[in-house]
């Protein structure tokens, strides 16, 4: 039996290689679909291991970048923040302590779907008793304030918001509103005379902001009976921002 098993295996090997041999057809078509296969697997398995490497690639350039756009907003958002305080200060003869200080604040959500200018951030460091100036990329976004003990960023366009400004080269005063849509400076003297297109900075006098930082435009002046009303189209309009920088007056 044992030896019948042996034969008919062998004569069934030898079968298959006849067979083979003489079907040339049939031996292209399983080695071509055999290649195929190893073709697709190599092709997988080079395209799997080029997403790997470009992925981590890509995180580590992603990483990289990340840590020199934090670094280099900071520097200039300082920059920006204080370039006239310190020019100010080069003036006098009694110079006086500078200690500027900025918080990372991350965006944790609106306050509400009807109030998309107000966000509840993170901050770790936050004071209630203070108000804090809010920046994006270097310029003026709102500030910070405290509400129901939790740190409430109120965007520059809320009703909200205030803080002190300085219109064009005269240092024109004013305060700073939102509206709604832009920036409104209030409480402008009469006689002042602030033209369409003048620059407008943070003036300092209010401690939310140093002096200097850059706001916007003034797009339209309006008189009315005891005062006039600068419309600013703001540099800063953070759309979907996720951090901000905090600015502390001390």
């Amino acid at each position: 039996m044992k030896q019948k098993s042996i034969l008919f295996s062998a004569f069934f090997l030898l079968f298959i290689i006849f067979f083979y041999k003489n079907h040339e057809e049939l031996t292209q078509k399983t080695h071509s679909f055999s290649n195929q296969i190893k073709s697709t697997f190599l092709r997988q398995k080079e395209a799997f291991v080029s997403a790997i490497e470009k992925h981590f690639y890509q995180k580590e350039q992603i990483e990289l970048l990340q840590k020199k756009l934090k670094a280099l907003e900071e520097k200039s958002s300082l920059s920006v923040a204080f370039a006239s305080k310190l020019n100010h200060l080069l003036k006098e003869a009694n110079l006086k302590e500078f200690h500027p200080q900025l918080h990372l604040v991350q965006v944790l959500g609106y306050q509400s779907m009807q109030a998309k200018n107000r966000l509840w951030v993170e901050f770790p460091d936050f004071n209630k008793t203070k108000n804090y100036g809010l920046l994006y990329h270097g310029y003026t976004a709102g500030i910070i304030k405290e509400k129901a003990n939790q740190p409430l960023a109120i965007l520059q366009t809320d009703k909200e918001s205030l803080f002190s400004v300085y219109i064009g080269e005269k240092h024109i005063q004013g305060v700073a509103f939102g509206d709604g849509q832009t920036v409104a400076v209030k409480y402008i003297p009469s006689y002042e005379n602030p033209q369409v297109g003048d620059e407008v900075i943070t003036s300092g006098n209010d401690k939310i902001f140093y002096e200097g930082i850059k706001v916007g435009r003034v797009i339209k002046v309006e008189k009315k009976d005891m005062y006039k009303i600068a419309t600013v189209k703001p540099y800063s309009i953070p759309n979907d921002a996720h951090f901000f920088y905090a600015i502390e007056v001390k």
